[in-house]
C-alpha cells in the first residue's frame, strides 16, 4: 500500500482485523479510527475527495462488512478509489456455524471494480502477491471501490513481525490514461543490458505490424518467437530458443535481466520454468486487455496498450549500452542447426510440411501437434491453433471454419485423439465441399498422425510410475 501511494486507512474496530490495523499503524500509515462501519465508508470517501488519491477502510468479519455497503456502492457510481479491506475467518468455517462467518468475497456484488481473497496459507507468497497486485492495478485502472479480502487464521496477536517485507510491485501504464510510458519506465528499457522480447500467440495480420519495428529491436534485443507468433524467421534471434534452454538452462550468459513480453499464450514450458528459476530484472507485460498475467512470477509493469504500438515504442527507444556476449550467445544458437529428431512423428510432420505451399494456412492441434511444429524447419505459412485454454476440443471445426472463411487452402495438422473428439467438425455440408455461402469451395486437408491416443502425456516425467498410464491416462 505504502508503495502504491495509500498512506490513509479508515479502521474500525474488532478481534479479526485487529492484526491488520497493526500492521497499517505499526508501519507508520495514517489511521482514522471510526467505530460504526457505515460511517467509515463514507468518512473514507471524504477524504478521498480531499486528498484527491485512495484512501482504505478496514473492518473486521461478518456483518461488520455489509455495513459498508452503501459507501462502496456510492464509490462504485461517483466513482471513487475506495480500497476496502476485509478481515476474514478461514474458508473451511464458513457455514460450520462459527461466528461472524459469512461468504464475505460476494458482499458487495457488483458494485465493486474488482474482488480478491487472498489464500490463507503460508506457503502461497507469490499468489498474495499477485492477488493485491491485481486490485491496486484495478483500483488504478478502474478508478472505483476495490475489494480485497483477508481470510487470517488463530492465533490472531503474536504482533512479532518487526518490519514489513519487501514486496514486489506492479506498475501499470495505459495508453489511454496516461502516456505510453514515463520518462523513468524508458529510462529503464534504455538502460537494459540483457534486453529479450519474448513472442507468444500472435494472427498472422498482427505479425506483419510488428515485423517491422522487431526489424529495429533485432540487433540490440535477443527476440525469441515460437511458430504460433506468425513472425518470419528474419526477426527472430532464436526460433528453437525451447531445445537451447533445455540443453543449456546453466548458462549464465543466456540470461536476459529484462523481459517484455508481447501477444499470447507461449507453448515451451522449458522457457517458463527457466524464466521462473531465473528471475530477471524487469518483467514488462504487454496486453490489450490489461489482464494481469504474472507468467513467470517476476512481472514488474503491466502496459496495457497495442501490440504494434508497445513495440514501435520499444523500438523507438532501444537500449544504449548492451552485452555484446549475451546478443552474441544467442545468435550463435540461432545458427545452429537444431538435432535432428529421432521421433518418428516429428520426422513425418517435417517432410509433410516440407512440401506445403507457404500460401497455406495451417491450423494445429494442441497436445503434441502443437509442441512437434516447433522441431521441424518453419513453413512460412500462416499458423493458427486453439491455445487459448489449450483444449483438444474443436480442432476440426476450427480448422473448418477458417478454410470457408479465408478462402485459402489450409491444412489442419492433428493427432488422432483430438480428431476424433471432434470429428462431427467434417458432419457439415462445407466440408464435404459444397459452396459457401459468399462462393467458392472448401479447401481443407487433414493430416492425421495416429499416435495411440495422448502421446503427450507418456513424455511427462514420472507418469511411467503409475501402471494406468497407458489405459487410462494417456
Amino acid at each position: 500500500m505504502l508503495k502504491k501511494g495509500i498512506g490513509e486507512v479508515v479502521v474500525c474496530p474488532g478481534s479479526r482485523n485487529a492484526p491488520l490495523i497493526h500492521t497499517f499503524a505499526s508501519a507508520g500509515m495514517c489511521c482514522y479510527e471510526v467505530t460504526d462501519e457505515r460511517s467509515a465508508g463514507f468518512f473514507a470517501l471524504g477524504l478521498i475527495e480531499a486528498k484527491c488519491r485512495p484512501v482504505a477502510v478496514c473492518c473486521t468479519s461478518g456483518s461488520a462488512v455489509l455495513n459498508l455497503a452503501p459507501a462502496v456502492a456510492e464509490a462504485y457510481y461517483r466513482p471513487l478509489p475506495l480500497l476496502v479491506i476485509t478481515a476474514d475467518r478461514p474458508a473451511e468455517w464458513i457455514g460450520q456455524m462459527d461466528g461472524q462467518t459469512m461468504p464475505q468475497a460476494s458482499a458487495f456484488g457488483q458494485t465493486v471494480r474488482k474482488v480478491v481473497s487472498l489464500p490463507d496459507a503460508e506457503d502461497r507468497e507469490w499468489y498474495v502477491n499477485r492477488l493485491v497486485n491485481e486490485a491496486f492495478i484495478e483500483l488504478e485502472r478502474s478508478y472505483g471501490p476495490v475489494h480485497v479480502n483477508v481470510p487470517l487464521s488463530e492465533p490472531l496477536f503474536d504482533f512479532s513481525a518487526e518490519v514489513l517485507p519487501d514486496e514486489r510491485v506492479v506498475n501499470y501504464w495505459s495508453g489511454a490514461k496516461n502516456a505510453f510510458l514515463s520518462d523513468e519506465g524508458l529510462a529503464f528499457w534504455k538502460a537494459a543490458r540483457r534486453p529479450m522480447i519474448v513472442i507468444g500467440q500472435m494472427l498472422p495480420e498482427e505479425a506483419r505490424r510488428v515485423e517491422k519495428h522487431l526489424a529495429k529491436l533485432a540487433p540490440r534485443c535477443v527476440i525469441l518467437a515460437e511458430e504460433l507468433s506468425n513472425v518470419k524467421q528474419e526477426y527472430i534471434t532464436c526460433r528453437h530458443f525451447d531445445s537451447v534452454i533445455a540443453e543449456g538452462s546453466d548458462n549464465g550468459r543466456l540470461l536476459p535481466d529484462f523481459i517484455v513480453t508481447i501477444g499470447g499464450h507461449i507453448v515451451s514450458k522449458n522457457l517458463k520454468q527457466w524464466l521462473r528459476r531465473n528471475a530477471p530484472q524487469h518483467h514488462w507485460s504487454v496486453s490489450r486487455t490489461g489482464e494481469v498475467a504474472d507468467l513467470f512470477q517476476c512481472l514488474t509493469m503491466l502496459w496495457e496498450c497495442e501490440t504494434e504500438r508497445s513495440v514501435e515504442v520499444l523500438a523507438q527507444n532501444i537500449p544504449i549500452d548492451v552485452d555484446a556476449d549475451f546478443i552474441g550467445e544467442w545468435e550463435v544458437c540461432g545458427k545452429k542447426t537444431p538435432m535432428e529428431s529421432d521421433d518418428l512423428e516429428v520426422k513425418v510432420l517435417g517432410e509433410v510440411l516440407r512440401v506445403v505451399p507457404s500460401a497455406w494456412n495451417i491450423h494445429v492441434a494442441n497436445s503434441s501437434m502443437v509442441r512437434d511444429i516447433q522441431r521441424v524447419p518453419s513453413t512460412g505459412c500462416d499458423i493458427y491453433c486453439n491455445r487459448g485454454i489449450n483444449g483438444i476440443e474443436g480442432s476440426v471445426s476450427a480448422a473448418g471454419g477458417l478454410a470457408a472463411g479465408s478462402g485459402k487452402n489450409t491444412l489442419l495438422l492433428t493427432g488422432d485423439l483430438s480428431f476424433f473428439y471432434d470429428k462431427n467438425g467434417l458432419w457439415n455440408n462445407y466440408a464435404k465441399g459444397s459452396e459457401l455461402p459468399g462462393g467458392g469451395r472448401l479447401h481443407l486437408s487433414v493430416l492425421l498422425l495416429n499416435n495411440g491416443g495422448g502421446r503427450i502425456f507418456r513424455n511427462i516425467p514420472g507418469m511411467e510410475r503409475t501402471p494406468y498410464r497407458d489405459t487410462m491416462v494417456a
